[in-house]
């Protein structure tokens, strides 16, 4: 689950840089609805650190803050906002604080707040109380180094809350608040729960479509390269079309129109990244469904052709490997139809998903499992365990199976385990472990019987 927490993090991470961009580079990071103001660019922050955690949100911070130096680096923008960028402001070192190291802060601070909260009895609460104050934080973080690094702009940390009581302020908080709740809620509702699980089995089958870093490396620099080519190409066609038209360009204002196109290219980027990371969720979480289509629904074991067919693909990459391949094993309950005859098919069907969980905890990622039919098991090891480190697995197995009880009776199995050899067809190493499974049964039953 560790596992499924990161990797959803790293998703909503990247989802959250690319709205950064696209905010900061559109109409969406400011409007104006009449009678009030509403900036947002500041929304995906909070996001980060309602959602994710206080690094998060300080990288979220920090690429806002870039995006905030690069469009006051231009000279049509006002004194007040030439001052956010290192170019303009005369002092290069408190433009970087009060662009990137000011946004960071609040992606810090607002991080930690979220993180405290959390523990709240009614968590909830915490987030719509930060998420109502992350506008008045993040004006005062801003403020503050401008009165510590621009004093002459006339601004101090106390403007912060200048109309924090206005029907304005308050109805823009308001709406941030929502915002913010709406997916912290979503993010932790069972349909999201259910749907980070269906990603993390995905991941833990291997059956999600690999992509090889190098190559994707590489074809994002070929993409941004071209893109770049694309634009420097473009600003130049202006240039000329104006030219002919009469219309020279000064340098500065050549400059401010390559400006211009940067900012509508990384806007393009930023709508690409989050097609993209739509695409790869929607492939994994389809790559599920097809996976769930092949599990037996009593148990979420694989089905016995589903498992088949995944031993013979398996055993394919494994008998590349040198030493230890894995095991074989056929499991089979005993006396599984006194519990049908005697408690009824529910505790039978009880005790199968018990059985098959018991599995899953038992032997790990590293196995292939099925439900070959009625009370019979199958599964493939994948890993080069030792036969010592075998036998102590099994017997914590059928340990646990036993406190799974049916009356006054405790459940026990037969286990016949065959380690696997190179270029063995499944069905040979089916047909071997079965043999196994049934002198364990001869022998008395509640043991298991591992070939050479």
């Amino acid at each position: 689950m560790s596992e499924t927490r990161s990797s959803m993090r790293r998703y909503t991470l990247w989802l959250l840089i690319a709205v950064e961009l696209l905010m900061s580079f559109s109409f969406f990071g400011y409007f104006h609805i009449e009678p009030i103001s509403v900036t947002t660019a500041y929304i995906p922050v909070l996001l980060a650190g309602a959602l994710t955690g206080p690094m998060e949100a300080v990288a979220v911070g920090a690429v806002f803050g870039l995006t905030s130096m690069w469009k006051a680096s231009a000279s049509y923008v006002m004194a007040s906002d030439q001052l956010f960028s290192p170019f303009f402001s005369g002092n290069p070192w408190g433009s970087l604080v009060l662009s990137l190291g000011s946004r960071m802060l609040f992606g810090l601070a607002t991080g930690l707040l979220y993180l405290a909260v959390r523990r709240l009895r009614h968590p909830s609460l915490g987030v719509g109380l930060v998420s109502f104050l992350g506008r008045t934080i993040h004006s005062f973080m801003v403020y503050g180094a401008m009165a510590l690094f621009f004093p002459e702009a006339g601004y101090g940390p106390a403007d912060a809350f200048s109309g924090f009581f206005s029907p304005a302020t308050i109805a823009a908080n308001l709406i941030i608040t929502g915002i913010v709740l709406v997916f912290w809620n979503f993010a932790h509702s069972q349909t999201m729960k259910r749907f980070q699980r269906r990603l993390a089995l995905s991941r833990s089958m291997q059956m999600e479509e690999r992509y090889h870093r190098m190559s994707l490396i590489l074809v994002m620099l070929v993409t941004l390269t071209a893109a770049f080519g694309v634009t420097f190409y473009f600003v130049h066609r202006i240039d000329y079309v104006l030219t002919v038209n009469g219309i020279v360009l000064s340098d500065t204002s050549y400059a401010d129109v390559l400006h211009l196109q940067i900012q509508f290219l990384f806007g393009i980027i930023s709508m690409m990244v989050l097609v993209i990371l739509f695409l790869i969720i929607n492939r994994r979480y389809n790559t599920w469904m097809a996976y769930e289509a092949r599990l037996d629904a009593l148990t979420g074991a694989l089905t016995r052709r589903a498992f088949f067919q995944a031993c013979s693909r398996t055993l394919k990459t494994l008998s590349q490997q040198e030493g230890p391949l894995g095991y074989f094993i056929m499991l089979d309950l005993d006396f599984f139809k006194d519990i049908n005859d005697t408690q009824g098919h529910p505790e039978g069907d009880r005790a199968l998903r018990e059985v098959a969980k018991a599995l899953r905890d038992s032997f790990g990622r590293d196995c292939l499992i099925s439900r070959l039919g009625g009370d019979e098991f199958a599964l493939l090891i994948c890993s080069d365990i030792s036969k010592p480190e075998l036998e102590v697995t099994l017997r914590h197995f059928m340990e646990r199976i036993h406190r799974i009880t049916f009356g006054q009776r405790g459940l026990t199995c037969s286990i016949g385990a065959l380690p696997v050899r190179p270029d063995c067809a499944p069905e040979q190493l089916y047909l071997e472990a079965d043999r196994l499974l049934y002198t364990a049964k001869e022998q008395g039953r509640n043991q298991y019987v591992i070939g050479n």
